[in-house]
């Protein structure tokens, strides 16, 4: 295990580079508008719309995956190679999807738009090449490479994306631009960073089938997880209109932050949850489980004190003029965020256990319960009804993978039924 100086160093700069990432990526979607105009930010935003469906194909669920791998079941070039084949299928089907677009009849996309759909998705492929290299970094123990990457990675693109589009007003060239720079950070740096921290081995194809046989529970949680997270949106926008949901999304845009930011702080962990499970180190475990999970609730009255004190501000200084009266809609998105982050850290727990039945039994009873909820929800509350009806689907989640992680961490640690002492955990599924 890592000392406590590298630890704290390690989650340091996970931190900060991971907060710059999504600062950076967060201020595309603001800055688009007043450096290209209303037509290129929404060709943009079908672009960053569209191409988040195919990078959760690209990249498979895997990365708390291969991270606790304790024993390397799978050799870090079998990961490298596994995520060709996701990058080749992922590209494939935004292929499809754009030609789709182009050929409908109605609201057909334009050539700028499938131009810009599919360097935006070259763009994101990057990214998920990239966290495989990340991932091999954080098993080594160098989690501050992962920071460095991404803080690195933010600023260029950022600086890229600004200066090429307040000097030239074109999207397009801004995304060419981009997807070079891209590419010449992962080599220039990533790929020479990572030399050393894994040894290059000959891979079977029969090896990477079956590592995304075993993760493939993982890419469809993936896609449960999204379709669980969007369904209360697609009922507002089918009962209220484009406007409700026109006004909802950029209103509670800013408290995803928040959730974005609570995932970051129980990722430098995976490798103390894999090491002590597998050590079998029961309360060094439970001592981790709890430290995170009560770092990740003291989030709360954090936020709703920000929501409470800076949130009409907020709304009016980042969304736009008159938004401050939408104040009400981000109490409850707080402690939406909160759950999803909570939900996000079990499943993480849970895929260090490799259990992977029960992320996905836990998303199908969100997406029943989302369902059920979400349409006299918003009856009733109107765009509140919205946030009310996630954090009733998100609560099942909750709920269903914390007994998930109990029952297994009793059995396991308990030696009922589970590895005896002599066959130590070694990273397969139970």
């Amino acid at each position: 295990m890592q000392d406590a100086k590298q630890m704290r160093r390690n989650f340091l700069w996970n931190t900060f580079g991971q907060v710059v990432y999504m600062v950076c990526h967060f201020l595309f979607g603001i800055l688009i508008l007043s450096l290209a105009g209303a037509e290129q930010s929404g060709i943009f935003t079908t672009a960053v719309s569209a191409t988040g469906i195919f990078l959760s194909i690209a990249s498979y669920g895997m990365y708390n995956f291969q991270v606790s791998d304790a024993h390397d079941k799978y050799a870090q070039s079998c990961y490298i190679r596994s995520r060709a084949y996701t990058v080749t299928l992922a590209s494939a089907v935004c292929i499809l999807f754009t030609l789709a677009g182009a050929l409908r009849t109605e609201n057909a996309y334009s050539a700028l738009q499938c131009l810009c759909i599919v360097l935006y998705h070259a763009y994101r492929m990057v990214e998920s090449v990239t966290d495989v290299y990340n991932a091999i970094s954080q098993r080594a123990g160098r989690l501050d490479i992962v920071g460095k990457t991404y803080a690195l990675r933010g600023l260029v693109t950022l600086v890229v994306f600004v200066g090429v589009l307040a000097l030239t007003h074109s999207l397009l060239l801004t995304l060419v631009l981009m997807l070079a720079v891209n590419i010449a950070l992962f080599f220039i740096y990533t790929l020479r960073v990572s030399r050393g921290l894994y040894v290059p081995q000959p891979v079977q194809k029969k090896a990477v089938y079956a590592l995304l046989v075993e993760c493939a529970p993982l890419a469809v949680n993936t896609a449960l997880s999204t379709t669980a997270a969007s369904l209360p949106k697609i009922v507002l926008q089918q009962q209220l209109g484009n406007g409700a949901i026109g006004i909802y999304g950029p209103v509670t845009q800013p408290v995803l932050l928040l959730q974005t930011g609570a995932t970051y702080l129980f990722i430098p962990f995976i490798n103390t949850f894999t090491d002590s499970y597998a050590a079998k180190d029961k309360k060094g475990f439970w001592r981790a489980v709890l430290g995170v999970q009560g770092v990740v609730l003291a989030l709360l009255p954090a936020g709703l004190l920000v929501a409470r004190f800076l949130g009409a501000w907020g709304l009016e200084t980042f969304v736009g003029s008159g938004m401050s009266e939408y104040q009400y809609l981000l109490a409850p998105m707080v402690f939406s965020a909160v759950l999803t982050a909570m939900v996000l850290f079990y499943s993480m727990v849970l895929t260090v256990m490799r259990c992977m039945k029960a992320l996905i039994v836990a998303n199908v009873c969100g997406i029943v319960a989302a369902w059920a909820v979400s349409a006299p929800f918003i009856r009733h509350w109107g765009m509140q009804g919205t946030t009310y009806a996630a954090v009733a689907a998100l609560l099942v989640q909750v709920v269903c993978l914390g007994v998930a992680v109990l029952v297994l961490a009793h059995k396991h640690f308990g030696g009922q039924g589970l590895a005896k002492p002599q066959d130590p955990f070694d990273g397969l599924p139970s």
